[in-house]
């Protein structure tokens, strides 16, 4: 009896550390708090969130987050078309944004932010088709686009955009069927890494490394888990992380699947979920080594979404007397 009362304790305390493990912060205005692909970023501990869909259309609200007060700013508005379905990333202290859907027709604007004077400036747009959902990555002084929908459907293609000169280069296709909303992450070392998505009747779970000084592909370790399509991904400290979105029926999870993927070993990990089930679309941010979780929304079933305006964040910083993640107080 006294070891069946012992497991069923363990269990329970187990359970309440695991939920501790995602703790929530200050949601965003009532205003921005019901959006869906939008694009998250930080730069110099300060958190930013841009565009996005939402049940009142393509937005272009942009909120800056300070953590140390936990408190949203809203800012002035994108002077871009608002849009959805955007996509961006940064480099050397500033954010390049753009792609997506205006409402009407789909982009291939792209846009360079610096914080120094809060400026939005226009850059060359991409010689491919218009498109949403992208991969796009900054790293080493270029971003790197591709895949995505427009008119034509899927893609696969893949662009280099050079920053110093402000110029496009077309690249070697994704060696792998077109497809839309993948995820992707850079950052960790010379290679860009890109894969999952929604193509024609799949939707994969297969990973790419793609290595810009040969201009070849190479597949990874497939995610051992159910096909990923619409999430929020990141690196930090030589990982890649993949987070939350939707299964192979394309409708939310059970739970919202956290991945850690180590380009050395090539493997998949398995981290602590974070709360309700899987998040369609949600943006996500790295402050001082706490990954944030905004927005995004989920499937209720029988046709019904909801928004899930709760905002959490995770610790990815690793205690290194025992390699496991550092809880949050």
């Amino acid at each position: 009896m006294k070891s069946v009362y012992s497991c069923i304790l363990f269990l329970f305390l187990s359970t309440q550390i695991f939920a501790q493990d995602w703790v929530q912060v200050a949601s965003l205005p009532s205003v921005f708090n019901s959006t869906h692909h939008s694009f998250g970023f930080a730069i110099d501990d300060t958190g930013y969130l841009v565009s996005g869909g939402s049940a009142v259309g393509v937005r272009s609200d942009f909120y800056q987050y300070d953590a140390a007060m936990d408190e949203w700013t809203q800012l002035d508005d994108f002077p871009g078309d608002a849009r959805a379905f955007a996509i961006g990333d940064t480099w050397d202290g500033k954010a390049y944004f753009g792609f997506g859907t205006n409402g009407n027709s789909p982009l291939n604007d792209l846009w360079v932010f610096d914080p120094a004077d809060m400026s939005w400036t226009e850059l060359a747009s991409c010689p491919c088709a218009a498109r949403q959902h992208p991969a796009f990555i900054a790293q080493d002084g270029k971003v790197f686009v591709g895949m995505g929908n427009g008119i034509q459907g899927n893609m696969n293609d893949w662009w280099e955009y050079d920053i110093a000169s402000d110029s496009w280069l077309e690249k070697p296709d994704l060696p792998s069927p077109p497809r839309h909303h993948p995820f992707q992450f850079g950052g960790i070392d010379e290679y860009i890494y890109t894969g999952f998505g929604h193509g024609n009747n799949f939707i994969s779970n297969e990973w790419f490394r793609y290595d810009p000084a040969t201009d070849e592909w190479e597949q990874m370790a497939d995610l051992p888990a159910e096909g990923r399509v619409a999430g929020t991904q990141f690196s930090y400290e030589g990982k890649g992380y993949v987070l939350s979105g939707d299964g192979d029926d394309h409708f939310s999870m059970e739970t919202g699947e956290f991945w850690m993927f180590d380009p050395v070993l090539n493997t998949w990990e398995s981290l602590p979920v974070h709360p309700g089930t899987s998040r369609w679309a949600p943006s996500s941010f790295i402050i001082d080594g706490e990954v944030y979780l905004i927005n995004g929304d989920t499937y209720l079933g029988n046709g019904n979404y909801a928004y899930v305006p709760e905002v959490y964040k995770f610790a990815l910083e690793m205690d290194t007397r025992t390699n496991d993640f550092v809880e949050l107080r």
